[in-house]
């Protein structure tokens, strides 16, 4: 250390401590003038300074600060506003499985307008079954909605508690700090002494031993300056998770009091417009099934009278008729007449040949039949 630099801390040494403490940054460590009997009285917890006081000084109040910062990020990781947005999920679904289409689909009877006066009878008791079913779910959602919205509200009173504590610790933190710095001071001061005097073995170890415990005084006074600026910090994040706590809570408030109001609603209207859908559908089937009735009668009264008129004006037997029996037969005459000429003339033929046959057999005969001649 420099002679300047001595002289410096010299000069601020021959001060009162109250005037030591004034010249202390206050505002820095969230101090005020009146805070020096607190200063004071942490002072004193150095009096009897050694390594183990120094490592063990504003445990306390560090171990405090350390246990609300993790508190409070268990705070920000709780699950609790997850499984509220899984409810309203499931608020959703449960409100979309309400399909009016599915609900009003067509059962399976028997006949055309057994299948439409079915749909037509059965719309409002499947709809009230399944309306029914789907608020008894939503209202059981709802009440673990209003559960989650207790814990926020509850949550947002534990909060104002560690924002009080933090900042009162962070208060208890500057007092440490200053009490430190002050009593780096004092360390200072006996080091400055003992570096005036006549230098032996003693004193040498003296001013050694002085500048370790100041080094680790500094870095302890060090760590507790961090810890307060961590408190600092965490004061304005409590207070954003207090704001985003309450406007969860009144979202859950609109969610309850007008949004699922308005579902049920707007259901109960789907339900009816799919009603009146449904009936218009039903007349109009009846309309055109009656329609189409009328034609096919129509029609096939037409159809039926041309059969009858054409029957009842025909004759027994077609004249077409029998003129095809009539040529058939006359083919038929004609057909075995030229039958009958041609086996008679065959028969003939065959005559004739077996006349000639038989003349050539007898004259085979009498050639054979003669003596020879000697």
């Amino acid at each position: 250390m420099s002679d300047s630099e001595l002289s410096k801390v010299s000069h601020e040494l021959e001060l009162k401590p109250e005037q030591r403490f004034e010249q202390l940054n206050l505002k820095e460590l969230g101090l005020q003038p009146q805070d020096l009997a607190e200063v004071m009285d942490a002072h004193k917890e150095l009096a009897e300074i050694s390594t183990t006081v120094v490592a063990e000084y504003g445990k306390n109040i560090a171990n405090k600060t350390s246990t609300y910062t993790d508190e409070l990020l268990s705070l920000v990781q709780n699950k609790d506003l997850d499984s509220t947005g899984q409810k309203l999920n499931e608020v959703v679904q449960v409100a979309q499985q309400l399909n009016t289409s599915s609900i009003l689909n067509k059962s399976k009877s028997s006949g055309f307008f057994g299948g439409l006066l079915s749909k037509l009878k059965g719309a409002k008791q499947n709809f009230d079954q399944h309306f029914n079913t789907t608020k008894e779910q939503i209202d059981v959602l709802v009440k673990e909605i209003e559960s989650s919205q207790s814990g926020l509200k509850a949550r947002v009173g534990t909060l104002d508690k560690m924002f009080d504590a933090v900042q009162d610790e962070y208060k208890q933190l500057g007092v440490y700090i200053a009490a430190g710095q002050l009593k780096q001071q004092d360390i200072q001061q006996q080091i400055s002494a003992l570096t005036s005097q006549e230098q032996d073995q003693q004193t040498t170890q003296q001013i050694y031993d002085l500048n370790h415990l100041a080094n680790n005084l500094e870095k302890r006074v060090s760590d507790l300056q961090v810890l307060q600026q961590s408190a600092m910090q965490t004061l304005p994040m409590i207070r954003i998770i207090q704001s985003n706590n309450l406007m969860l809570v009144d979202k859950f408030y609109a969610i309850k009091n007008i949004t699922l109001p308005a579902w049920k609603n707007q259901i109960s209207l789907a339900i009816s417009l799919q009603e009146q859908k449904n009936s218009v559908q039903l007349a109009k089937a009846i309309d055109d099934t009656t329609n189409e009735l009328l034609r096919r009668n129509a029609e096939l009264l037409h159809q039926n009278s041309v059969d009858t008129a054409k029957a009842n004006q025909r004759s027994v037997i077609d004249v077409e008729t029998l003129e095809h029996v009539q040529n058939t037969l006359i083919k038929t005459v004609n057909d075995v007449i030229q039958i009958q000429k041609e086996g008679m003339q065959k028969r003939a033929e065959a005559t004739t040949r077996l006349r000639a046959l038989q003349d050539s057999l007898n004259h085979l005969v009498l050639e054979n039949s003669q003596p020879p001649q000697s």
